[in-house]
């Protein structure tokens, strides 16, 4: 889309969503002219989405509903978003844009959240429009543990799993608990689709290791649904009809320059139910701008979320980098990082009792960041407890990011043993 189509889109979609409560007195424009024209309108955040759920961001003019979801509310109140049929189909053609390229022999386990959630209906809703047949193994019921799971992926010969990706390492896990070998029981099973959460290229080379297939990634959320899927060369990118995207520096004003990372803002440029204007996401990214193998044009890398970054003096750490710093160890899989007393605390769980991590890689980490940098690796089961299968696949969401306090009783419950 050039900058004269993007600019009609704009203005329609701005035409559109004034005659919603909360856009009518923040978007008091006369048509745009330009890109710039835009910028001046104010962002959208998520405590604005808060204050306007369930209700305030729904046109006037709006298509008739379809489907609600909410948001997790793990970050505060949950964020109501409404969905029309027209959506729905929308965002199920583009996430068979993916490069996992689903078909009538596919069999697909979805191991997401189906209650509120929207990435386990829209996916479900996309694999059945591309033939494919589901088996929707909810990650939030005890119908579904994770030895069944691990049961339906033998028995149904599945083809396909999606889940978030530290789901798929804990089903490997499983797998394993349970006397299988992920790379060969599974004979039919021939990809990874991931959603739910970062995927950073060290995490996908992880759980490729693991079970010896091809992960592919979806990148949304509640408020816009998919925007990002991976193509075939398993590189993200966006849905440029049906969004127009800003990465903008820590201001929220300036445009990051070429290859930086910076601040996710997304525009919705179809007649959403729940359109979205220049929404802050709280996504650390950085584009692409060379044209990807695959043919298409410009691609992202998501970095991690802007709230989880972890500043040790001026070095800042998000998810990428600290999955960068992990990647070489021998012992991978379930991590927890914290700050301390100004200094990067990284806590691995064991894979074996033979893991170690040499001086001479810490010396290097402290040398290349100019920072405080420890690694404690801790015995299975400190960070994630194996001994209830249910537990184990339910409660043990990702906590990647511990608190200064949360990193402070963790150190002193190292010592006590």
């Amino acid at each position: 889309m050039n900058t004269h189509e993007m600019i009609i889109a704009l203005n329609e979609v701005l035409t559109y969503a004034k005659t919603s409560p909360y856009y009518s007195n923040r978007i008091q424009l006369p048509p745009l002219h330009s890109l710039n024209d835009f910028k001046k309108i104010p962002l959208t955040t998520k405590d604005d989405l808060r204050e306007q759920s369930p209700f305030g961001l729904l046109p006037h003019s709006s298509m008739s509903l379809s489907q609600y979801h909410e948001s997790s509310g793990t970050t505060g109140t949950p964020v109501s978003v409404w969905y029309s049929e027209s959506d729905l189909n929308e965002i199920a053609k583009s996430i068979g844009c993916c490069g996992v390229n689903i078909g009538e022999d596919d069999r697909v386990l979805i191991r997401f959240p189906y209650a509120l959630s929207t990435i386990s209906h829209f996916l479900h809703r996309s694999v059945q429009l591309q033939g494919g047949c589901v088996i929707p193994a909810d990650s939030r019921t005890t119908v579904t543990p994770m030895p069944k799971v691990i049961d339906l992926m033998k028995k149904l010969n599945i083809t396909v799993l999606a889940c978030i990706s530290l789901q798929a390492i804990m089903l490997a896990e499983m797998a394993e608990m349970l006397g299988l070998e992920p790379k060969k029981d599974f004979p039919f099973l021939r990809a990874i689709c991931t959603a739910g959460e970062p995927l950073t290229p060290y995490r996908r080379q992880l759980i490729e290791k693991i079970w010896g297939v091809p992960v592919f990634d979806n990148y949304g959320m509640t408020e816009v649904g998919t925007a990002m899927v991976d193509c075939s060369s398993s590189h993200l990118h966006i849905f440029e009809e049906h969004f127009h995207v800003e990465i903008l520096e820590d201001d929220l004003q300036t445009d990051v320059k070429n290859g930086d990372t910076g601040n996710l803002v997304i525009t919705t440029l179809r007649k959403r139910a729940t359109p979205m204007i220049r929404y802050v996401t709280g996504d650390i990214v950085q584009e692409i701008k060379s044209p990807c193998t695959c043919g298409k044009g410009r691609s992202f890398v998501i970095r991690g979320r802007k709230e989880n970054i972890l500043m040790i003096e001026s070095t800042s750490f998000d998810l990428y980098e600290l999955e960068k710093i992990i990647a070489p160890l021998p012992a991978r899989r379930f991590w927890s990082a914290g700050k301390f007393n100004n200094s990067l605390y990284l806590f691995i769980e064991k894979e074996s009792t033979t893991d170690t991590v040499s001086k001479n890689y810490i010396d290097e980490l402290k040398k290349m960041y100019g920072v405080n940098i420890s690694i404690i690796l801790l015995n299975k089961g400190s960070l994630y407890d194996r001994a209830d299968e249910v537990a184990f696949g339910i409660k043990a969401k990702p906590r990647y990011f511990l608190t200064e306090q949360e990193t402070a009783n963790l150190l002193n419950q190292i010592k006590t043993f």
